[in-house]
């Protein structure tokens, strides 16, 4: 079976389709995490790249920092609005290829969300956004089922529709920045950290979970629906995962 593709969607803009699925069943990040950022540079002022709904924009601000969200899904900003309305966040429609900063901030950040940049522009747009001595966050979640006999399970049916989980662990087929970031000239000072915990979540949440990446939603309605079916019978009540959460940092030259 082939995976069938919804003509001309852009796949970075399908969020908004499910923003409040999306806030209500994708994870947050490791408290640790906000700890290490925080503790590199002592932000006050930062510019997070794809905000989504917000997830790691509350935990920022309510932390003090003044936070430029960008984000260009209105659905997204929609949810990522009601979130912030009492935090200091100004929110601004766009990408970082259209944004451009009044005044460079002390944080360039990016959970989950990096990837979707353009890779011709992105490390110099953020250079330029970030003071000298400022810092650089980019985080992502990385997730597996625990139990490997099911996981096996669900990638043979994820492969029909070519789909895939994440393989390789904890690396699994995220983006892996740190190859880049070495021979950039503009940033120093490089570090990283690994992040595991677990995850649990009832069997619905965890489909409606599936139901918001962005490969799943680029199947057709149809094509989707029985996927998640097909997954709904083999998986269990509740659903446990492994949860890996990588961070690269740093310094802004």
């Amino acid at each position: 079976m082939l995976a069938g593709m919804a003509g001309d969607k852009v796949r970075a803009l399908t969020f908004g389709e499910v923003a409040e699925e999306y806030d209500r069943v994708r994870p947050g990040y490791p408290a640790e995490l906000f700890e290490d950022v925080l503790g590199y540079s002592s932000p006050a002022t930062a510019l997070e790249i794809g905000a989504g709904t917000g997830k790691a924009t509350r935990v920022f601000a309510s932390r003090g920092l003044h936070v430029i969200a960008l984000e260009p899904d209105p659905g997204m900003a929609l949810v990522l609005r009601q979130h912030v309305a009492e935090l200091p966040v100004t929110i601004a429609m766009g990408s970082l290829e259209s944004y451009e900063p009044e005044k460079p901030v002390d944080l360039v950040y990016s959970a989950q969300a990096f990837h979707w940049t353009d890779p011709e522009t992105r490390w110099t747009r953020t250079a330029a956004a970030l003071r000298p001595g400022g810092s650089l966050a980019l985080f992502w979640n990385i997730e597996r089922l625990v139990d490997s006999e099911l996981r096996r399970q669900t990638e043979t049916i994820l492969s029909e529709y070519e789909l895939k989980s994440p393989g390789e662990w904890p690396e699994s087929d995220q983006p892996e920045p740190h190859a880049e970031m070495v021979e950039l000239s503009e940033f120093s000072e490089l570090r990283q950290e690994l992040y595991r915990w677990e995850r649990t979540l009832a069997t619905a949440d965890y489909l409606a979970h599936l139901g918001t990446q962005s490969a799943y939603l680029m199947l057709e309605d149809e094509e989707r629906d029985e996927l998640l079916d097909r997954l709904r019978a083999v998986l269990p009540e509740p659903v446990t995962l492994e949860m890996a959460t990588i961070l690269y940092l740093a310094k802004r030259v």
